[in-house]
């Protein structure tokens, strides 16, 4: 898949770049949004894209909002732009029709798919390209007996409201350490946790990473919010949490998988008429040579390397049915807001990742056990949640045997082991998940 991808992305570009110049502009890619994503990553994937498509003399020049990527081919120059204006003016510009694409640290508000209705369908898999994940995650010392929290309690922890005695820790007072205000994770704090009380944390200090890992070496009482990404020394231990369902832990497993609640997915959206210019951009930003440039600017790339299997599973039927086989880091999930793409658009890139991945040799005769779950609807009995779970297990075995993928069985639990509480408006979205797992 990704070797006609990579000629897909020669071909666009040539018949791009094959035009009369003054027949369209095709010498500026823009490209804005979130600076999550400007600062680092998008201008790394446009340097590295440059070069693979024969460009040279890769140049960067820093602006005081605006970064340019140029290079040159046959004489003829190419310059991407990449302004750092936030997700939302990233899509208002490109609803504007000033950005080819817009990147973006969180989904797209209702309010902005509203107004982006003439672009298409942007949970599509032609328009929706999600580069890397990113997320926090909430930490304490080792000593502190404190395994899980769920958001409610993490909430009020922050906003100090109530000392680790109430969530079972000991009866000391809680020192809160958040993100400094403009920081990417500082905004996801807000948005996923805070809400309402983001404006109001009169008890934390706002501390970086390095700061906040000090700080709880110090103080038994000390609780921190810090990036996925940042390593924790020794001594200090990351919480698992709660969503309404299951506390989940911020491993390399969970995270990969969405199921930890705290990830949040770095995104390029554009409009369904984006020119090759963009497209060829977008889709080389998920090639493995693209996701080998995001894993160089220490961002979380999208892999299926198996990790460490998970804990046991609380649920004795579901322990029993995955108990000899390694799970894959992936939750396909499917797309409910286009009635003309089945999965959403990254379990779409994801299938065609498992498909490469179980033609390397180390593979050979092995097969995929699909797990599948369902959301749990009012009214609905046990019996035909397990039946709708089960025929999402169906609708995956059958996608994977399409891929030539060899399926040993396809089974689904119903309404069991929730990520997410009934009433969350992405419950469905979150619960209706099918794991993968390789026998």
């Amino acid at each position: 898949m990704f070797d006609r991808m990579r000629g897909a992305l020669c071909a666009l570009l040539l018949c791009a770049l094959s035009l009369p110049s003054h027949a369209q502009d095709v010498d500026r890619l823009r490209i804005h949004g979130s600076n999550t994503l400007g600062a680092r990553l998008v201008p790394a994937l446009a340097a590295s894209w440059l070069r693979s498509m024969g460009y040279s003399h890769i140049q960067r020049r820093q602006g005081a909002q605006v970064q340019a990527i140029s290079g040159v081919r046959d004489g003829v120059p190419l310059v991407v732009e990449i302004q750092g204006n936030g997700s939302g003016a990233g899509m208002r510009d490109l609803i504007a029709g000033d950005a080819e694409l817009t990147m973006m640290a969180r989904a797209p508000s209702a309010r902005e798919r509203d107004a982006a209705w003439q672009l298409g369908s942007l949970d599509s898999a032609d328009q929706s390209f999600v580069l890397a994940l990113d997320g926090i995650a909430v930490v304490t010392r080792d000593d502190n007996p404190v395994r899980r929290l769920d958001l409610r309690q993490l909430r009020a922890l922050l906003a100090g409201h109530g000392d680790w005695s109430t969530v079972g820790g000991p009866r000391l007072p809680v020192h809160a350490y958040v993100p400094a205000r403009g920081s990417g994770s500082r905004d996801f704090l807000d948005e996923r946790v805070l809400g309402a009380d983001a404006v109001r944390l009169p008890s934390a200090t706002e501390a970086d990473a390095r700061t906040t890992l000090a700080a709880i070496a110090a103080d038994p009482g000390a609780l921190g919010v810090v990036n996925l990404r940042t390593p924790l020394p020794k001594g200090v231990h990351a919480l698992a949490i709660a969503d309404g369902g299951d506390a989940v832990p911020p491993d390399r497993l969970h995270v990969m998988s969405e199921d930890y609640p705290l990830t949040r997915r770095l995104a390029l959206y554009g409009g369904q008429m984006m020119t090759a210019l963009g497209r060829s951009f977008a889709l080389y930003t998920m090639t493995p040579e693209g996701q080998r440039v995001v894993a160089s600017t220490h961002q979380i790339a999208l892999d299926l390397q198996p990790g460490a299997r998970p804990a046991p599973a609380a649920w004795r039927p579901y322990a029993e049915l995955v108990a000899n086989a390694e799970r894959l880091p992936l939750s396909l999930r499917f797309n409910y807001r286009n009635p003309f793409s089945l999965f959403d658009s990254r379990s779409e890139r994801d299938l065609d990742r498992l498909a490469m991945f179980m033609r390397e040799p180390r593979n050979r005769g092995r097969s995929a056990l699909v797990v599948a779950f369902s959301a749990a609807e009012p009214g609905m009995s046990p019996l035909m949640s397990t039946i709708a779970s089960n025929d999402r297990a169906d609708i995956v075995a059958a996608e994977l045997q399409r891929l030539g993928i060899r399926v040993g069985r396809a089974r689904g639990l119903g309404a069991a082991e929730p990520l997410a509480s009934p009433a969350a408006p992405d419950a469905r979205f979150r619960n209706e998940r099918v794991e993968v797992w390789l026998q």
